[in-house]
Parts: structure tokens; C-alpha cells; sequence
């Protein structure tokens, strides 16, 4: 049995464009893959960006936080109400140093 993970949207056009060399894609697949393609950083990039999110104590606490991390990472949020949004599915309350301290993350990323 494999172990359910998430994966970031870089990550995603990785696995997919290494597929697209070995066969034909299905039209769904192709729509995924050009989706995949709007991915702001490369696979490595995304991973260690996850990585040092997870690596934040609240961040890392969350029951989910690494589907979290994957969405920060995803979205790639330049605005302390963006941090907000995202963590307010979580019924979690961010302070501005901790919004601010994500921001400045990814801003090293972009």
C-alpha cells in the first residue's frame, strides 16, 4: 500500500513532461500538463521552498501541513491576505510576523 503525498505544481509538470517523452497523452492529460506549465519555479525550487515551510513551527504543526505548504508553494502569495486565506481553512490565526516571515520565503523563490 503507498502512502498518499502531496505534490507541488512543479513537481507535477516534472513527472508529466518526463511521461510526455515515452508516449501519446490522453486530451485530459494534455490540459494537465499546459496547467502544469504555468509552475513559477522548477521542481527543485518547490521542494525546498515546501521544505522550509515545513521547517516553520506553525507551519509544521498543522494537522495538513503539507498540503499547506504545497499551496503556498503553489500560489506563491505576495500578500499578508493571501497568507491569511490560505490558513484560515485551517481555522488557524496568523500574526503579521508570521505571514510576513512565509512572504519573505517566498519571495526568495520568485
Amino acid at each position: 500500500m503507498t502512502k498518499d503525498r502531496y505534490v507541488t505544481l512543479a513537481e507535477v509538470k516534472e513527472m508529466l513532461e518526463a511521461e510526455a517523452d515515452s508516449r501519446e497523452f490522453t486530451p485530459e492529460q494534455k490540459l494537465a500538463l499546459e496547467h502544469a506549465r504555468t509552475a513559477k519555479q522548477s521542481a527543485e525550487q518547490a521542494r525546498e521552498l515546501k521544505g522550509k515551510l515545513l521547517e516553520l513551527e506553525f507551519v509544521g504543526d498543522l494537522n495538513n501541513a503539507e498540503a499547506v505548504a504545497v499551496k503556498i508553494t503553489d500560489l506563491m502569495p505576495a500578500h499578508f491576505d493571501d497568507v491569511r486565506l490560505i490558513f484560515q481553512k485551517e481555522r488557524r490565526v496568523l500574526d503579521k510576523k508570521q505571514g510576513e516571515q512565509i512572504i519573505k520565503l517566498v519571495n526568495e523563490y520568485l
